[in-house]
């Protein structure tokens, strides 16, 4: 064979491969762009998809907050006190929501806690001053939970930040001064107060059990207090003694009033007069939980009931 051919059979196998090698190229290059959009639109989806699924998770969490403020609303209707006894205290667990027709399932759970049993820090701060009676009372709540000094006045600064301060009068009540609007935004529940302090998670835990923030002055409790909060309420109270007091009151001895409770007080020998308690509530707290297809929701609101037994929500979030 002369070299001329032999030379030209090359070039042409040479350029057969570089074909099928830019062929190749071209495939790879389509494969990955049709790849990388279906992925995409897979993704867009799955997206709009979850989208749907969290704003039905929603609708089914209102709708769980509707039946807190009828539970709460038939136990104010039925019993002038509230106590751990009614139907309230009762949770709704792991509850099936399904529509006929349609293979999705929804679970719901969901509970209420009284709000009024825990010891209000609003009630630190009146008008943006600091109330040194009840900085006393948070204080001794906060040494039965081994809580660092210093977290009393702490709170009771920020809470008064977030009132506004009251007009000063003359003696005949002409107003020499208007009083200023607040200095910081009012706190959603004792989560917000609490939050940017550096607590441990079981500390956290503890505070939000026996604290919290409503927006307006209010008694605790009694029937549905912790020991702790008890305690802190009664001078010279002992935690011993304040679980006396709740073990008999856990075993369906629950207090009529504030003078039914103090006159039991000497029956575990405490003879001081408590201020600032009550045996009925107007504040609860409401959690519901939705698992929806690929979403979880938690949401918390608060719920006040008014003097006709209706009640509202006051607010409501998510929490992640």
């Amino acid at each position: 064979m002369r070299p001329e051919a032999s030379s030209g059979a090359r070039a042409r196998r040479a350029q057969r491969g570089m074909a099928v090698v830019s062929a190749l190229i071209v495939v790879a290059v389509v494969a990955a762009l049709t790849s990388g959009l279906f992925m995409r639109q897979t993704s867009a989806i799955r997206q709009m998809e979850n989208e749907q699924a969290r704003a039905q998770a929603r609708w089914l969490l209102v709708s769980g907050l509707d039946w807190a403020r009828l539970v709460v609303r038939e136990s104010l209707r039925r019993e002038p006190t509230i106590h751990a006894g009614q139907l309230w205290t009762v949770p709704v667990q792991d509850t099936r929501l399904e529509r006929p027709g349609d293979g999705r399932v929804a679970i719901f759970s969901g509970s209420i806690e009284d709000e009024q049993g825990k010891f209000n820090v609003y009630n630190v701060a009146r008008g943006g001053l600091i109330m040194p009676d009840q900085v006393v009372v948070l204080a001794r709540l906060l040494t039965a939970l081994q809580v660092p000094d210093g977290l009393a006045q702490t709170l009771a600064q920020r809470v008064a930040l977030t009132q506004p301060s009251k007009p000063v009068t003359d003696p005949n009540g002409a107003i020499i001064r208007q009083g200023a609007p607040p200095r910081a935004p009012a706190p959603r529940g004792i989560e917000d107060l609490l939050a940017n302090l550096n607590l441990d998670p079981a500390l956290r835990r503890d505070l939000q059990r026996t604290l919290t923030y409503l927006p307006a002055a209010t008694t605790v409790n009694v029937n549905t207090a912790p020991p702790e909060v008890i305690a802190a309420l009664v001078p010279d109270m002992t935690m011993a003694q304040a679980r006396i007091v709740v073990g008999e009151r856990e075993r369906g001895a629950w207090f009529n009033d504030a003078a039914d409770f103090t006159n039991r007080l000497g029956g575990v020998g405490v003879q001081n007069t408590p201020e600032g308690i009550g045996a009925t509530s107007a504040w609860f707290s409401a959690t519901g939980t939705v698992a929806y297809e690929r979403v979880h929701l938690v949401m918390r609101a608060l719920i006040q009931s008014a003097a006709d037994q209706s009640t509202e929500i006051v607010w409501k979030r998510e929490i992640h």
